[in-house]
């Protein structure tokens, strides 16, 4: 029985109910926040509060308890028995219920919270192979800093890019590389590594903060800068970021080939530091 959590209690899941006034389910007028657990700690829980805090911010929602995250999470991971397995918890916190207007209630209502954990495949020591991505117009909003739960757009283009047999969807904006549909991207050209800088047209993720932290503390040179599509030829490597998926290479664009078509060094280097930080953590 998969037990979940919502607003204050833990059910099981098949007894939560929504109220059909819920500006998330109106609206989609909340936010989430995604953390990964690797059999024994979350990893970076501290980035993902604050971005979760952030969120709530940015979209002014007013919840009293969200230093409870870290602790909700914890305890759905318990309660689900997911102590010794890979797992992600997933939270989301709308507006609240109240009838339907385009307007903030007045007064306030409780936010809605709804958090659940699940178990996910255990990521090996080995490098993924090389995914294809595909290329397309960055259709989203302009504020996509926020993790909102608003995600019709990312969702279109995720699915062409599935049925097309590709891994991921990666954003243009006004010429130049901005993230991908569930993921940020990361470039390799003339031995420096690419990734747009944080602004309203990327989410500031936690993978990419490390990456970034990592790459540096390699030695590898780093520059938060935009990438423009009209280079794509100059690139040599490219991977993708996330908390799920870690660091996965790229290996194609549409139909143009990444480099020799294989892994490259820079790639292999970021994904051997990350392991080697999970491995660390656990000791």
């Amino acid at each position: 029985m998969e037990i979940a959590y919502f607003n204050g209690r833990f059910l099981p899941k098949e007894n939560i109910c929504l109220s059909p006034d819920d500006r998330g389910f109106l609206f989609g007028d909340g936010i989430y926040e995604v953390m990964k657990w690797y059999g024994s700690f979350f990893f970076d829980s501290e980035s993902h509060l604050v971005r979760l805090k952030r969120s709530l911010r940015e979209v002014r929602i007013n919840w009293m308890k969200a230093d409870s995250f870290l602790n909700i999470s914890s305890e759905l991971i318990r309660k689900n028995d997911l102590e010794n397995r890979h797992a992600l918890v997933y939270m989301q916190v709308t507006r609240g219920a109240a009838p339907r207007n385009h307007s903030f209630p007045d007064p306030e209502v409780e936010p809605t919270v709804y958090a659940f954990a699940r178990e996910i495949k255990e990521t090996g020591s080995v490098l993924p192979a090389g995914v294809s991505v595909l290329l397309r117009k960055d259709i989203r909003w302009s504020r996509c800093d926020i993790k909102s739960v608003s995600l019709l757009a990312n969702t279109l283009s995720f699915q062409e890019a599935h049925e097309r047999g590709m891994k991921e969807c990666i954003f243009v904006r006004d010429g130049v590389i901005t993230e991908g549909s569930r993921s940020n991207i990361f470039i390799v050209a003339g031995g420096i590594l690419f990734t747009h800088p944080e602004s309203g047209y990327i989410l500031s993720g936690i993978s990419r903060k490390n990456t970034i932290r990592l790459a540096k503390e390699s030695g590898i040179p780093v520059r938060e800068e935009p990438f423009p599509e009209k280079d794509l030829t100059r690139i040599q490597e490219a991977f993708i970021t996330s908390t799920s998926a870690e660091v996965t290479p790229v290996t194609s664009f549409d139909t143009l080939q990444v480099g020799n078509g294989m892994t490259g060094t820079i790639t292999s280097e970021i994904y051997r530091k990350f392991q080697a930080d999970i491995r660390a953590m656990k000791e």
